[in-house]
């Protein structure tokens, strides 16, 4: 059985070369042995990553569902050997196996379609978890005529219901005869003697629904996750699959996301970075935090705090908070504030400018 390498990198099937390669850059970091994390889904998504950045594989993949090591491995032969499109002579001759689809005949009344759709998240939601209902269109089949059209149907006269004819065609060479699906009939080998009136004989009706999506922790701007059986429905077939890409929102106030961690920015006075303290921060999203400041902090100093920041996707753990220290210098001094630090910088033997009006004009 061929392995879902899209879904092992969180991607749709219509990821772009940079979308593979930045997702697998953050599985890799996540999986890594190294880290201490699951060495064997490590191994999985080097597959994937394998497969699908390599363009000859990655259209091979596409198209069987699987990869051939070798031009006569496994019973078969590789179209990725060939100059000639496979498929296009498929197609010629027989009138079936669509491109880039599920198995189906060449048909408009065969198709079954993935859906995608962009949903975006606020900050928090991505954060811990959460679930919000999602709007979008879809096939569905007609309530009307619902699967009635089937008594309604008669032999296609131009195929006789063989669903394909033969066409000849005058070239420079002579006449060309090959073999395609009907146009009268589009390939079902069947005509319909009566037509719906609500989907034109389609089966089919484009509908606005509404799905309950649950949003796993961890999710990043980007990401997709496939809910298998919500896209479009199949005539024939089960119903396909809905691609749901995330727009997240990374910035709320002062707290920015990172990756996997959360940064916030906390401005102190310079006289608690110099004696030290212990702040207590309300951090959004996150709450209360009482945070130490250590004397002599420094301009850019970054507090680390654990098990804060975004949680594990399957773990019940978070990973880590950083906060950056920022250092306000005042503008503006008091008579009391400037004396104090005129005589530190006496005893510092500092040259400064001592002068009150000199002072208040350099600060503002």
């Amino acid at each position: 059985m061929s392995k879902e390498y899209y879904s092992i990198l969180w991607l749709s099937k219509w990821a772009s070369e940079e979308e593979i390669k930045k997702a697998y850059r953050k599985l890799a970091m996540q999986h890594h042995p190294d880290r201490g994390w699951d060495a064997e889904k490590f191994k999985e998504i080097n597959e994937a990553y394998g497969v699908l950045s390599d363009s000859a594989k990655k259209r091979e993949y596409d198209t069987y569902g699987s990869v051939w090591w070798s031009p006569f491995g496994s019973g078969g032969f590789s179209s990725a050997w060939f100059d000639v499109d496979l498929w296009d002579i498929f197609e010629q001759f027989f009138g079936w196996w669509g491109r880039n689809t599920r198995w189906r005949k060449k048909s408009s009344n065969f198709t079954w379609e993935d859906i995608e759709s962009l949903l975006s998240i606020d900050l928090k939601t991505s954060v811990i978890w959460g679930k919000t209902k999602l709007k979008y269109e879809k096939y569905i089949v007609c309530s009307d005529c619902s699967w009635a059209w089937w008594e309604w149907k008669s032999m296609c006269p131009d195929c006789h219901g063989s669903w394909y004819v033969k066409y000849r065609q005058q070239t420079m060479f002579g006449t060309i005869e090959h073999t395609g699906a009907c146009e009268r009939c589009s390939g079902s080998g069947e005509t319909l003697e009566k037509v719906c009136t609500k989907c034109g004989g389609q089966k089919r009706i484009r509908k606005t629904v509404e799905l309950d999506i649950d949003i796993p922790a961890w999710i990043d701007d980007g990401m997709v996750i496939r809910i298998n059986g919500e896209g479009n429905d199949g005539i024939w077939a089960s119903a396909w699959d809905l691609y749901v890409r995330f727009k997240v929102n990374t910035i709320e106030k002062n707290l920015i996301r990172k990756w996997v961690d959360l940064h916030l920015d906390l401005e102190i006075d310079v006289i608690e970075a110099i004696l030290g303290t212990t702040k207590e921060v309300n951090i959004p999203i996150i709450g209360k935090r009482n945070i130490v400041i250590e004397a002599g902090t420094q301009v850019g100093t970054i507090i680390k705090i654990p098990w804060d920041g975004v949680k594990y996707i399957d773990k019940d753990k978070k990973w880590d908070l950083f906060v950056n220290i920022i250092i306000k210098i005042p503008k503006k001094l008091s008579e009391t504030e400037r004396e104090c630090f005129e005589k530190i910088a006496r005893e510092k033997k500092l040259n400064v400018h001592n002068k009150k009006w000199i002072f208040e004009k350099i600060f503002g």
